[in-house]
């Protein structure tokens, strides 16, 4: 009993350790000059961010935040950058918490990230940016989810392969190695523990029932990590009076833009357009 103690707090922080990592800025993305910055969070940690301005924007000034998987950072995101800034988007690309050049010695699921979007929302709104969105991948889509469900901070969001609640994500992903789930609840406990979060808390199924912004919700259809009812349920669930829900057929818990960008291109402007007829 001891061992297997031992074991689970060992398992637990493995699940919640960090992923710096070092690289050379950039600073340029197709023509668009790249702004290295550093952005407070509410807990004082530094967030590690690169903006890229649109200088050519028509109409209202508008930008997007693009939100990593776990353990990911902004270079992951460049060919998805380069989409919003053709759409006529400033993009703002930090690394969260425990990744790329952020400060932070622990994953929390997106729970404290999103202390780490929600600075950034502020940067963008005190740069004088009238329609903000935010575009997270896994983890990033529940960091969204968890920043907007105490007040809508954000004009559209886009949840790509979002978890339900971190239950079902633990047990959907220890079910191939065939282990009885009730021996990975000790893991579960220990990760509540390191990441100061309940199990209760880290639900973006039951969170967006407060969250009303615009929503588009996209996953793969051959998801074993977050199988489709549970993407359906997030659906249901959004509080958002203009939601659309879109599954990409083959797709698996993977960078759907990498794997489908001409059908996630067509998606998302889609999408945006139906914004731009409501504001």
């Amino acid at each position: 009993m001891l061992g297997w103690g031992l074991s689970s707090y060992l398992s637990a922080r493995y699940l919640v350790r960090p992923n710096p990592s070092d690289f050379n800025n950039i600073t340029q993305l197709d023509g668009f000059a790249v702004e290295d910055l550093s952005i407070p969070s509410a807990d004082g940690l530094m967030i590690s961010s690169c903006f890229i301005p649109h200088h050519h924007q028509e109409g209202i000034s508008k930008a997007v935040i693009l939100l990593s998987g776990i353990r990911g950072n902004r270079l992951g995101q460049l060919e998805r950058a380069k989409f919003y800034l053709n759409q006529g988007y400033a993009v703002l690309l930090p690394d969260l918490r425990g990744t790329g050049k952020s400060e932070g010695n622990a994953i929390s699921f997106g729970w404290h990230e999103q202390k780490d979007l929600v600075a950034s929302i502020a940067f963008l709104r005190d740069s004088g940016f009238e329609r903000i969105g935010a575009d997270g991948q896994s983890l990033g889509a529940a960091t969204i989810v968890y920043a907007c469900s105490a007040t809508d901070l954000l004009d559209f969001i886009i949840l790509e392969s979002c978890y339900d609640n971190i239950t079902h994500a633990f047990n959907n992903r220890i079910a191939k190695f065939k282990i009885p789930l009730f021996l990975f609840q000790p893991v579960i406990y220990f990760t509540e523990q390191q990441i100061a979060a309940s199990r209760e808390s880290l639900s973006p199924v039951a969170l967006i029932r407060q969250v009303h912004s615009p929503s588009l919700i996209l996953a793969g259809d051959q998801e074993s990590q977050i199988p489709v009812p549970e993407t359906e349920q997030l659906f249901r669930n959004s509080g958002a009076e203009l939601k659309r829900l879109h599954f990409f057929q083959g797709g698996k818990h993977e960078d759907l833009y990498r794997r489908f960008p001409e059908e996630f291109e067509k998606v998302v402007i889609e999408f945006l357009k139906e914004i731009e007829k409501t504001k």
